[in-house]
Parts: structure tokens; sequence; C-alpha cells
């Protein structure tokens, strides 16, 4: 029998995790849509070279996923999560007061280390609630996250759009604000893992490198596990609402300005905002895997509104851009509490953080591809990315049977 680590008086964390994710994320994207732009302004980066930056950010991520949640399961989820506040933290700083290249091309990977010890609030996330309700908890935590940073990318572009592109008040702004939020998990949230399960003889266990690799082998005989590894390691290696690719297409092919760029994000992280909740409680009634499949269904065809946008014509290029987002966040709540559903207690960080490794260490190659499908043709990335999309789509109704969604015995207070 799994025990839980769910407990009564939990539920403020995903309150908490939100509201603080709300406060990094709204000063993040005020900058982080315009980055690509920066690199390609300021100091003449090509499309490839930018690929680069950007390969290097998801390796960040995907190397330090895993020994996050290993670190996780040892010491507890909220240090690391602290800690991921503090390393984005510099990151961003670095970002502030470079005035070369190589230093500004570092200062993004460093928030990606930072990024990778984050994933471990979905673990928290997923322990403060009953299992049951995973699905409408991470709806919750995202729609927090979002809600306010929607405005972010309309702040951010204005302002960028009048100032002669001068990031530096952006970057302080985000800086600040990433030590506010690990400000507010470090006092307000609660710990999860259970100190029954952080006795000195299990966390001396945990300690030995030898545990580290078993642990992860463990993940491989997950049935659950290693087919959502699989099936996330296809999907969306090219593009996604996040992709650097979308601020150079936006401006080079549609003739979109930073102000009107800033709209086009500012709408995706609206939609992302107000469409998390209801999503995530879409999963608990009619499964994960369910909701999962209508989702990549749409995203892999409605794409193209936004790719054939005619150029200059915004009310097109926005409605393409939202009816794609609304499919491409569908997803994100379900496969999150999938995911838990399927994880023991003892062992969710490193779990979680397997994955999470798995998936953007998978996607690292693709990442700097698409910077070169783009110089070849820049709407290849999108043709592309469809392609894997439908791929992977088919793999989820292959080696998935609905069933798989259901959570794993743990027990509950009554």
């Amino acid at each position: 029998m799994v025990q839980a680590t769910y407990e009564k008086g939990l539920e403020r964390n995903v309150v908490v995790l939100g509201m603080s994710s709300m406060v990094a994320t709204f000063g993040a994207y005020t900058w982080v849509s315009f980055l690509p732009l920066y690199y390609s302004r300021n100091f003449n980066a090509s499309a490839p070279v930018v690929g680069l930056i950007y390969t290097a950010w998801l390796l960040a991520i995907g190397l330090g996923a895993a020994p996050a949640g290993a670190l996780a399961d040892i010491y507890g989820r909220k240090i690391v999560v602290t800690m991921a506040g503090i390393i984005s933290s510099v990151g961003v700083f670095i970002l502030a007061f470079s005035h070369i290249f190589i230093l500004a091309a570092i200062a993004f990977p460093i928030t990606g280390v930072g990024t990778s010890f984050l994933s471990i609030s979905n673990a928290m996330v997923a322990e403060s609630v009953n299992p049951k309700k995973r699905g409408s908890a991470f709806g919750k935590f995202q729609m927090l996250t979002y809600i306010l940073p929607s405005l972010s990318p309309i702040i951010g572009g204005i302002a960028l759009f009048n100032s002669s592109s001068n990031y530096f008040p952006l970057f302080l702004l985000g800086g600040s604000l990433v030590l506010v939020a690990t400000l507010i998990r470090a006092v307000f949230a609660r710990e999860t893992l259970r100190t029954s399960e952080k006795d000195e003889k299990r966390e001396a266990e945990f300690k030995k490198p030898s545990s580290y690799f078993r642990n992860i082998a463990r993940v491989f005989n997950n049935r659950v596990l290693l087919t959502l590894m699989l099936v996330y390691s296809f999907y969306n290696l090219i593009i996604d609402q996040g992709s650097y690719i979308l601020p150079l297409y936006g401006q080079n092919q549609l003739g979109l300005n930073y102000e009107l760029l800033g709209y086009m994000f500012g709408i995706i992280a609206l939609i992302s905002a107000l469409t998390r909740l209801p999503f995530g409680k879409l999963s608990d009634e009619i499964g994960m895997r369910t909701t999962i499949i209508i989702s990549w269904i749409g995203e892999s065809s409605t794409i193209f509104i936004f790719v054939f946008a005619p150029r200059g014509d915004l009310p097109v290029a926005l409605l393409g851009i939202a009816v794609w987002s609304v499919f491409g966040v569908m997803d994100g709540p379900a496969v999150n509490a999938w995911l838990a559903n399927a994880t023991d207690a003892k062992a969710r960080g490193i779990s979680m953080g397997s994955f999470y490794s798995a998936s953007f260490l998978v996607a690292v190659p693709f990442a700097s591809l698409a910077g070169f499908l783009y110089y070849a043709d820049a709407k290849f990335p999108f043709y592309v990315n469809s392609l894997i999309g439908v791929s992977a789509l088919v793999l989820l109704l292959v080696l998935t049977k609905s069933k798989m969604d259901s959570p794993k015995h743990e027990s509950s207070p009554s």
C-alpha cells in the first residue's frame, strides 16, 4: 500500500504556490517572450544561434530536474522549491547587467536550472490535495500562476516599444519579483513530505549514489511513467506556445512590432489562466487520457490558423494564437495529475523529476533544429512540429488505455 502524503489543511499550498508563481511569472513575462529578439537585435544573433541558447536552457532543465527530485525526496519539497527561486534570480540579474554576448548567453541557462528545481512544486501540489481532485488542483495552481502575468507581455511590449528596446528595467523587475516569490514560498508554504518518511535511516539510504540510480531505474519499470515519458518526449519537440520561434516569426513574417507582440503573448497567457481550472476539472470528470487526446488533436490542427495569417493581419494572427493556445494548454493539468497518480509518495520527487528530465533532454537537439528549419523557411518548424504531434498522438492511443489514468491507491485521512 502506498501511504499518502495528503493531509487535511495542506490545500492552502495550492494557493500559496500559485500566488508565489504568479508574482515570479509576472516579472518574467515582461521580458521572456521578447528574449529571442533581445539576442537577435542587441547581439546580432541569428535564429540558429538563438536556438543554441535555448538548447542550453533545455539541457539545464533536463539535467537538473531528476537530481532536484532526488533532493526533494531526501530533504523535503519546500527547500528545493525555495532554492529554485534563488538560482533563477541569479540568472535574471546576470541578464540585467550583461553587456557582452557570452554572459547574456550563459545567464538564460542558469534560469533553466532554477526552472528544473521549481518543477518540484508540482509534487507539492499533488501531495496537498485528495488524489481524486488532482486535476482540479493543478488547474487552480496553473490558473493562479498565469492570471495576472497575462498583462505582463503587454506591459513589456509597450515598455520596449517606447524605450528603444531597453531591457534593463524589465530584467531588474523580473529578478526582484523572483526573490519576492521565493520569500513567500519560504514563509507560507508547508512541507508535504511526511516527517515519518524523512527518518535518518531513509535519508542515509537515499544519499547513496547507488540509491539515486536505482530509483531512476525503477521509473522505467513503471508502465504509466514510461509511456508518458515516451509520448511526451515526442510531443512539442519543435514548437509550443513559449517557443523562441514565435516572436521571431511574429515580427519577421507577420510584421508585428514589440507592442503587438506583447498583445499576442498576453492573449496566450490570459487563455492559459482562464482555461486551466475548467480543463483541470474536466480531466477529473472524463479522465486524463481523454483530455490529453482532445488537446493534442486540437493543437496539431489549429496551429495553422496562426501560421497562414496574412502579413500585417493582426486579427487573424491573434485568433490563430488564441485557438491554438486553448488546445495547447488543455493537457497541462491532466498530464501532471496523471503523472502524480502513477508515482509512489515516498519517491514522487525523483519519479516526477525523471519524467521532466527525460522530456526536456529528448527535446534538446530539436531546439537547435527549429532554428535551422526557421532559417531555411519560416514555416518549416510548424510543419514538422505538427507531424511529430500527430505521431505522438498515435503512440498515446496505442500504448495507453483509459484505466491507466486512475490514481494509485493512496490512503487519506477520514
